[in-house]
């Protein structure tokens, strides 16, 4: 995995996820939080803390989920809000697959920069 200068912005990864609950590390790490000061009230990278928040909980990521092809397993996969991992200081997801086996998917996973203009995110899921 390439980083520039300690960042890594976007990372299209291929899982592998047995039956069940998965935290994934996706990579992605933002050394200057400039957009913290550049993007006053845009989403950050994810609520700081070691596992995923209750679904719905705010602020909802700036961080990007994208399912990529083949597309048929991702009908048995959800996934948490991407969540900031305070002790390995990268953005992680938590996939849940109801698949019965091992399902392998391809997603990206994409933080993108303040260069490209303001953004607003509602969460993934709904509060529980």
């Amino acid at each position: 995995m390439s980083t520039n200068a300690g960042q890594l912005l976007w990372n299209r990864k291929r899982l592998t996820l047995p039956a069940g609950v998965t935290d994934v590390d996706t990579g992605l790490c933002q050394a200057s939080k400039s957009f913290e000061a550049s993007s006053v009230g845009e989403p950050p990278l994810g609520i700081p803390g070691i596992a995923a928040p209750v679904n719905g909980t705010l602020p909802a990521s700036r961080v990007q989920v994208i399912p990529l092809a083949p597309v048929p397993f991702w009908t048995l996969i959800t996934h948490s809000e991407p969540w900031f991992n305070t002790t390995t200081k990268t953005v992680w997801v938590t996939f849940t697959s109801t698949a019965e086996t091992n399902v392998m998917v391809n997603v990206l996973f994409w933080d993108p920069s303040t260069i490209i203009g303001p953004g607003q995110a509602d969460t993934y899921n709904r509060g529980e």
